[in-house]
């Protein structure tokens, strides 16, 4: 009995190698990609704080919302001009996302040295580009005074504003 269940397997398992192999199938897939335009950024406009002036001894901020509204707080007190908030050109593929990074500070300079902090936009955060591709960019900032007088005079300087893609 022992010799006809080895005949069997041994049977078997020539049957089993010597079936035909199974036909092979293939399938093709389509391959794209979608090429945009790379988004860019273009300052169409400066960020001006106006003339402020403050009190003796005592610290303050003047404040420029993305909206162009100007005030002061602590010992600034506002002089004759008006707040003006910088403003951005941004223009990509139609209706996509993108992100927006501001500064945590810069400094504008003169004889002496004030900090910008606090930058604000609208839109903030992230924006949606229109289906023409393009949105405006509005930022704003606080300029510190320091207690101490600082000197007199325009001062200037820069930030940087990125955007990319989300």
């Amino acid at each position: 009995m022992r010799k006809q269940y080895l005949v069997i397997l041994a049977l078997a398992a020539v049957a089993l190698g010597s079936r035909p192999a199974l036909a092979a199938n293939t399938a093709t897939a389509t391959v794209t990609a979608t090429s945009a335009p790379a988004i860019s950024i273009t300052n169409m406009g400066v960020l001006s704080f106006g003339w402020f002036a403050k009190a003796t001894g005592i610290s303050g901020q003047v404040q420029v919302t993305p909206a162009s509204v100007r005030s002061v707080s602590g010992g600034a007190v506002l002089g004759s001009g008006v707040g003006i908030a910088a403003t951005f050109s941004i223009a990509g593929q139609p209706s996509s996302t993108y992100s927006i990074t501001l500064p945590s500070s810069t400094t504008i300079t003169n004889a002496g040295t004030l900090t910008v902090d606090n930058f604000t936009s609208t839109p903030s955060g992230t924006g949606t580009l229109d289906v023409g591709g393009s949105q405006t960019l509005r930022v704003g900032a606080t300029l510190e005074i320091p207690s101490a007088d600082p000197a007199l005079g325009f001062f200037t300087g820069t930030f940087n504003v990125t955007v990319a893609y989300n």
